[in-house]
């Protein structure tokens, strides 16, 4: 008798596990395809993450099928924009320089926005306009720039051998230059004959 009751209760036994086998199988494969859909969504969207998150005025990327683009908060009507932009961008206005050589009485004139340099070398590729002063010894090859800086011109030195002078006191900082100011580098004297500047208009 207890033989067939050990009987009953082991094969009852293994029943139950195949049953709890059998159901945690069913549950594990309904859940590992929605783990697995989880994952592929999860990676998906770390590699689409470039285009759910563009601008709303960026329309270059190609978007795969079937997804929507999300749109940007809407901005709020009492936020007003930035200053910079209601108004458009103040154009930038040339200059107008002209020098003469003192001694020789020759004539340069320059357009210009930001720059002009002077100096013995001959490539003056680094300044917006160059002039090379190749005959006088005693100019280095980047010997001083004139630079504009808000509504007026000023002469800097630029660590030249012999200093920069403006009507005959060495130049240390940069200092503003005006008409019939006198610029000596080396052993050349360049008056400031005109400065004019463009209109706003």
């Amino acid at each position: 008798m207890w033989y067939w009751i050990a009987m009953i209760l082991l094969i009852a036994g293994s029943l139950a596990l195949l049953a709890g086998s059998y159901i945690r199988i069913k549950k594990g494969d309904s859940e590992v395809p929605g783990k697995r859909a989880s994952r592929r969504r999860a990676r998906d969207y770390d590699e689409e993450d470039e285009y759910d998150y563009d601008e709303p005025d960026d329309e270059d990327y190609d978007r795969p099928a079937g997804r929507k683009k999300r749109q940007a908060p809407a901005r709020s009507a009492e936020r007003p924009r930035p200053a910079e932009s209601r108004s458009p961008k103040k154009r930038k206005r040339q200059w107008k320089i002209i020098l003469e050589d003192i001694d020789s009485w020759e004539k340069y004139s320059f357009i210009f926005y930001d720059t002009v340099g002077i100096g013995r070398g001959k490539d003056g590729s680094m300044y917006e306009k160059y002039l090379p002063l190749v005959n006088d010894g005693r100019v280095s090859k980047q010997h001083c720039v004139i630079a504009s800086r808000g509504d007026k011109l000023y002469l800097r030195d630029q660590n030249s051998r012999n200093g920069t002078y403006l009507n005959g006191e060495r130049v240390y900082d940069p200092i503003v230059i005006q008409k019939d100011d006198i610029i000596g580098v080396g052993g050349t004297r360049l008056e400031i004959q005109r400065i004019m500047r463009e209109s706003d208009q």
